[in-house]
């Protein structure tokens, strides 16, 4: 039994999004930009996000130099540099919309070259090969760095990028939750979309028991798709902050090994995950658990690589899920004419979100 009230404002939507994560944000975000008038709602299943984007680490990255150039090979030049593009085209879309509100900071990040890592000519072509969409000198060696920051003896090489900056992940969506009130839009949290049924409009169910209406139904779920799409596979990443250390000298993201290892400075803590690739089948799991294999090699790699000779007590871990398309790039998908799935892939969310969200809106 519903009351006049209820019926009348939140029975039937323009469009509901699925998914409260950083894509169903802007999504919703763009859309009250393109249609001011219309009546937008978002569902999330979990009390805020229950994907990546509130156990991400916070990068605003677009690519490390090994993995670009592990990109090349593997996808050709032209997806390659569509990644790039698009991540970049992200960063700066959630710059100019959050900025400040997010304490996004341009640290820049660094890359570090292990002593069982290939060699990095590469430099200088890949440098050429972004130069379309930067117009400067992406990446510059910084070795000298190493031993300020206290790296150990495993790292025999450092590369700097002046471009890479990092984000706090929940004021992100603290932030993106009031330009969405501002903008009427109505966010449903502990909401579950239990069933859908498609026509001229779609009825959708909620928790098994709230019947409502919309005239498209938006899913941003990333690694939680409908049943209907077969081509994504789910990531989790595993992640780590020590508790705060006492006069912490590095500041910026960093990575190492082709991107699967990525640490930054957050509250004169380390923030760390990857490790991914030592368990590719174990962590397509969709469950958030600790894979105790790759928790103790994050251990490992932060007492010898990171912070070496130092005492370092871990005060919490956790996992993500994230989504993995098959090339890469971002995947909108047309269920029906009033149904679309959309996701973001490769852990790279902060950066592609803004951009994929602009996507899914002109496809509406």
């Amino acid at each position: 039994m519903r009351s006049y009230w209820e019926s009348d404002q939140f029975k039937t939507n323009d469009f509901s999004i699925i998914g409260a994560g950083i894509l169903g944000l802007f999504t919703a975000y763009e859309l009250s930009i393109k249609y001011p008038k219309a009546r937008i709602a978002i569902y999330e299943r979990d009390a805020f996000a229950a994907g990546a984007t509130t156990k991400n680490a916070g990068f605003a990255c677009f690519g490390s130099l090994t993995e670009i150039a592990s990109d090349k090979k593997r996808w050709g030049d032209d997806i390659s540099l569509e990644i790039v593009r698009k991540r970049w085209q992200g960063i700066e879309r959630i710059q100019s919309i959050l900025g400040h509100k997010i304490d996004y900071e341009n640290l820049g990040g660094y890359e570090l070259i292990l002593d069982d890592e290939s060699n990095v000519e590469e430099l200088e072509g890949i440098n050429h090969f972004l130069h379309p969409i930067f117009n400067q000198n992406v990446f510059r060696f910084q070795t000298e760095k190493i031993k300020e920051f206290g790296f150990g003896s495993r790292v025999k090489k450092m590369i700097y990028n002046s471009l890479e900056g990092q984000i706090h992940s929940g004021k992100l969506i603290l932030a993106m939750h009031k330009l969405l009130h501002n903008n009427n839009v109505q966010i449903s949290t502990n909401s579950e979309l239990t069933d859908f049924c498609q026509g001229e409009s779609v009825s959708f169910s909620i928790n098994g028991k709230q019947e409502l209406k919309t005239k498209k139904l938006i899913f941003c779920t990333n690694a939680f798709p409908p049943e209907d799409i077969k081509s994504i596979k789910p990531g989790r990443g595993q992640v780590l902050i020590t508790r705060p250390i006492p006069n912490l000298k590095l500041k910026g993201c960093f990575h190492f090994h082709e991107g699967y290892y990525y640490f930054r400075n957050v509250d004169n803590r380390i923030l760390f995950g990857g490790g991914r690739q030592l368990d590719f089948e174990g962590e397509t799991d969709t469950r958030f658990l600790l894979n105790n294999t790759i928790q103790a090699d994050l251990i490992e790699k932060l007492t010898t690589i990171i912070l070496p000779n130092q005492t370092i007590e871990i005060d919490s871990q956790w996992s993500g899920i994230m989504a993995f398309s098959e090339d890469k790039l971002p995947l909108i998908q047309r269920l029906s004419d009033n149904v679309i799935y959309a996701m973001n892939c490769n852990g790279m969310g902060v950066s592609l979100s803004p951009i994929t969200a602009k996507e899914i809106v002109d496809i509406v």
